[in-house]
């Protein structure tokens, strides 16, 4: 699967130390197409910087898209250079978006917000996040997200590294299959998954009221 066999690699579980090597990554990650963070958007009443707010949301497990222990980091030389997430979603909560709100007050208070902070922008999230309609329900039984490559190690496969690893983590997990999503315009990373997926559901941008440019759900099966 990846065309650049001489670069060196390991794959390893991340663990707590990797919180802010995985903060800059999710950052990296919720950057494309766009250019700008869906949390920039949510932080900007609050006047905390991105990757303060995910250092303190990984450190208190609110992540609902991989907390520290679901990430996979792929290093080059000993040095981390490329992460994903890959969980299974929790069929209980019925909850598919990113923030595990019940976490919030242990985010706010490791960030020092005050009540109205702390409520300021749970208001902004619930109404950034409160109805999906359906889009972001899990279409396998594991789910790939947070996928990123350190600029400095780009255009060495490791994206194509990262997928080997997501996918053995999955099987290693028992899991059927393996889901991933991306927003239309992010031309790598859709390169990327057409490689080893299958195109499961796509949403146009008319769907969003055209304020995103549309996203494919992509599904590759793990048995049979």
């Amino acid at each position: 699967m990846n065309p650049h066999d001489d670069v060196t690699t390991s794959v390893r579980p991340a663990d707590r130390s990797d919180v802010p090597f995985l903060a800059r990554m999710e950052q990296e990650a919720s950057l494309p197409p766009l250019g700008t963070s869906f949390w920039e958007m949510l932080l900007e009443s609050t006047k905390t910087g991105v990757l303060d707010f995910l250092e303190a949301m990984l450190a208190a497990d609110g992540s609902r898209w991989g907390v520290v222990e679901d990430f996979i980091i792929v290093e080059v030389a000993g040095q981390p250079a490329a992460t994903c997430a890959v969980f299974k979603p929790d069929p209980a909560s019925g909850a598919h978006d990113p923030l595990d709100l019940s976490r919030l007050p242990a985010i706010a208070g490791s960030l020092s917000w005050d009540q109205g902070t702390c409520d300021a922008f749970r208001a902004a999230y619930q109404g950034m996040w409160q109805d999906d309609g359906g889009v972001l329900k899990p279409q396998a039984d594991m789910i790939v997200e947070a996928v990123a490559v350190a600029p400095a190690f780009r255009g060495r496969g490791l994206g194509h590294r990262l997928m080997e690893a997501a996918f053995t983590k999955a099987r290693d997990c028992g899991a059927g299959s393996l889901g991933v999503m991306v927003i239309h315009g992010n031309v790598a990373a859709q390169s990327l998954y057409e490689k080893v997926f299958e195109p499961y559901a796509t949403f146009h941008a008319a769907y969003f009221d055209h304020q995103i440019p549309g996203v494919t759900k992509y599904r590759a099966m793990l048995t049979g």
